[in-house]
């Protein structure tokens, strides 16, 4: 079966879409032009990616949005009754998603203050009703297992989660092989995965400045 092929611009399009519906935060401040995801344990990989377009018209009785890429593919999007900051977008406004995530692992002491399981934390803030629409949120999922199991000679390490179900995971980096004479069974191993998305909106002539 051949995938649906997904345009950067369909994605920008349906992120400002969500942008633009979401509900005020009570304590919401200006939403801020970047997000930045932190990760305190040993990163293994980090992803950025930004997409821009042009607001290139706005049907205000139809509340539709068309938005034109790079490549001058247009795409359109319909802001329902719930947006708050429709009238603030013009045409000609910059539109910008700028997406971050990253990979991280860190080795625990089993000394009973770290237990198994998965922990997700996550939060959004939108842009206060008036001003430019923007959008930043944010999640990370944190997976606890146990070592319960090490190869030294296949480079492979047994994890054990809280439900006692194991994986086998086969370590190809050879710096990362060096390294797991330092691991020792009964260790906890915490995975974090981290993603931050912020969506902003720049009125035309400001862009770049």
């Amino acid at each position: 079966m051949t995938k649906p092929h997904v345009s950067p611009l369909s994605l920008l399009a349906a992120a400002l879409a969500v942008a633009l519906a979401l509900p005020m935060a009570s304590q919401a401040q200006e939403v801020a032009h970047s997000s930045t995801v932190h990760t305190t344990a040993g990163e293994l990989a980090r992803q950025e990616k930004t997409l821009t377009a042009t607001v290139v018209s706005i049907d205000h009785d139809k509340r539709l949005i068309t938005l034109r890429g790079p490549s001058g593919h247009e795409e359109t999007i319909e802001a329902g009754p719930e947006v708050k900051n429709f009238d603030q977008i013009k045409p000609g406004d910059q539109v910008s998603a700028h997406f971050q995530a990253a990979l991280a692992l860190q080795i625990l002491p089993a000394d009973g203050h770290h237990q198994l399981g998965t922990e997700v934390e996550g939060g959004t803030t939108t842009a206060p009703k008036g001003s430019t629409p923007g959008m930043t949120t944010g999640h990370s999922i944190t997976v606890t297992t146990k070592l319960t199991a090490l190869d030294l000679k296949n480079h492979t390490v047994t994890l054990t989660g809280e439900d006692g179900h194991e994986r086998v995971i086969e370590v190809k980096d050879p710096e990362r092989q060096a390294q797991l004479n330092r691991l020792k069974v009964g260790d906890l191993v915490s995975i974090t995965y981290v993603e931050a998305l912020a969506i902003t909106v720049t009125p035309q002539g400001k862009a770049g400045k």
